[in-house]
């Protein structure tokens, strides 16, 4: 009987009348209190000058150049479709880097597709 007062308490099913307290020994009653909610306004203000949005077209580009024939593909792995092949020298914005793939466009073609970034070198 204590341990189906206790549950009740715990999962604080809503009802009309008060919870006693429950106390060692002592008997609980089987009515609980209404469970209450509360409506909370928020304006929060956390800037006082509107956020300037970057994009990444706005960053700095860094320019590389291919070490050898490189494959353009569609995504970062070399199970992704081949867009073309890269000549050796071959002038590239760097876009985007995740790990070692790389997705750059290609200056020459405007080509957008990612590389192995092991095989390519700083512009001099």
């Amino acid at each position: 009987m204590a341990f189906d007062a206790a549950t009740k308490v715990a999962l604080a099913v809503p009802h009309s009348k008060p919870v006693e307290m429950i106390t060692e020994g002592s008997r609980p009653t089987d009515e609980l209190s209404p469970l209450e909610t509360k409506e909370v306004s928020s304006t929060p203000k956390v800037f006082d000058q509107p956020a300037v949005s970057v994009g990444k077209e706005d960053l700095p580009r860094e320019e590389v150049r291919t070490s050898t024939d490189l494959n353009l593909r569609e995504g970062p792995d070399a199970a992704y479709v081949k867009i073309e092949t890269l000549t050796n020298g071959t002038n590239l914005l760097v876009l985007e880097k995740n790990g070692k793939w790389w997705r750059v466009k290609s200056t020459t073609s405007g080509a957008e597709g990612w590389i192995n970034g092991t095989f390519v070198r700083p512009v001099d």
